[in-house]
């Protein structure tokens, strides 16, 4: 790993920006496997896979909704998620559930914690992998502040500026930044929630729950799976917690998606079709908030005060704390809290990333204004971010492209390696390529 502030950094023909997370990784691995390189993983973080780390974003998530196939074997079967030994010589990951299985509604409906993937362990699965296979010779450990797009004769490439003041050309670039950047706020909570004091306001992706013990918290937003989590986690640090839902009971299922999503001959048919189809077709799927079965139970448990049809009206500093009104189908409240906790998840707006803003505004980089995929960027049909030079924008920004998986795992797993023969080709690595797919012994 280069960690030489001093030392130029030479050209590469591909780079993804977010490297340590789960699509650096994925690139990593099915490049290696095909022997390629000249490629740059450039991240900050310290870990692979930081989203899912102890002190990361999901560090209220005990357990993943993600069935066995969205792992990093890609094809190889040593890597398999359920091989895995971990430190203890256990093998923590060995009955996470598949999607056959989901595709049993009484499993969908009763999965225990016992079938799921603790996340912690799949953290720790990520680390083995990318150690075990070399990762972190390719990673650049550093943080991006811009992207900058440079003219040439035959393609137009981009210079990737550091915030320690070097920069790189690169001729394309995977964009993996995740969602941490686009935390989401309603837009009639603003006018008040950026009035309350620092230490008694935060997002559910942004709190540390270690230091809640003793306080009085209030956790609001929809009834998902963020919300029940967060508000467990919090009364499992000791919290007095109040959680405040605007929906009745949540419905419990453990995979809400149609298996389809996830699998590969699933999304490289929704990829196939014309743009309009695919927009079509996720205005008309209706994919429910829903929480993992068992999580209401644990709430009720861990003494978790839950307020259903709960409508947040404003909140106002007061004492310590913040003083915060509610509606009900009782009437009207006021009540006093130490945090309040905005589990309301989180609206992608690339074209605002403080790191491609300049450029897309620049190129006029085309997002769809309207729909379920407001704000995301319009890909061409090898995924490429249109009018830019080659870059590849993953995870939710590709729904339009990927479907509803691409807010999963398997926007690594499966819609990466699907695009990653028009990344390679848009790098120039084409021409290395093995002529016959791999296979595995």
């Amino acid at each position: 790993m280069n960690t030489n502030f001093t030392e130029p950094l030479r050209d590469v023909p591909l780079t993804v920006v977010g490297g340590r997370g789960p699509h650096g990784l994925a690139l990593h691995l099915w490049l290696q496997d095909r022997g390629l390189s000249g490629y740059r993983l450039v991240d900050a973080a310290d870990d692979w896979l930081p989203l899912y780390g102890p002190d990361g974003p999901m560090q209220a998530v005990g357990e993943l909704r993600s069935p066995r196939e969205l792992d990093f074997s890609l094809g190889c079967a040593e890597r398999e998620m359920a091989r895995f030994v971990d430190e203890d010589g256990s093998r923590p990951l060995a009955n996470v559930y598949s999607l056959q299985d989901a595709a049993c509604e009484t499993f969908n409906l009763s999965a225990t914690p016992e079938n799921r993937a603790p996340r912690l362990a799949f953290w720790r699965y990520a680390g083995c992998v990318a150690r075990r296979s070399g990762a972190d010779a390719h990673v650049l450990k550093a943080e991006v502040v811009r992207l900058e797009p440079v003219s040439q004769r035959v393609q137009d490439t981009w210079r990737v500026h550091l915030a320690d003041g070097r920069s790189f050309e690169t001729a394309a670039v995977v964009l993996a930044t995740g969602l941490k950047p686009h935390l989401r706020i309603p837009l009639p909570w603003r006018v008040w929630w950026q009035h309350l004091p620092e230490k008694n306001k935060a997002h559910a992706l942004e709190l540390r729950y270690q230091e809640l013990a003793g306080k009085r918290v209030a956790v609001v937003g929809s009834a998902n799976v963020a919300t029940w989590e967060a508000a467990i986690c919090a009364a499992e640090r000791g919290a007095k917690v109040t959680l405040l839902s605007r929906a009745p009971a949540p419905i419990e299922w453990q995979l809400p998606f149609p298996g389809g999503w996830f699998r590969a001959d699933g999304v490289a048919a929704f990829m196939a079709l014309p743009a309009a189809k695919r927009l079509r077709v996720l205005k008309k799927t209706h994919i429910p908030n829903t929480s993992l079965p068992g999580l209401a139970a644990r709430a009720e448990a861990l003494g978790v005060r839950v307020l259903h049809y709960a409508r947040v009206q404003y909140a106002t500093p007061l004492w310590s704390g913040v003083q915060l009104q509610y509606k009900t189908v009782a009437g009207d409240y006021a009540e006093y809290f130490d945090l309040l906790v905005a589990a309301t998840g989180v609206s992608p707006r690339l074209r605002e990333l403080p790191l491609i803003a300049d450029a897309a505004r620049e190129c006029k980089a085309p997002v769809v204004v309207g729909g379920p995929v407001r704000h995301r960027p319009i890909l061409d049909d090898t995924g490429r971010w249109k009018n830019l030079p080659p870059l590849y924008p993953m995870g939710a920004h590709a729904l339009m492209r990927a479907g509803f998986g691409a807010n999963t795992l398997a926007s690594a797993a499966v819609y990466l390696p699907l695009t990653l023969p028009h990344i390679v080709k848009s790098a120039g690595l084409e021409s290395a390529l093995p002529t016959r797919e791999i296979t595995y012994a």
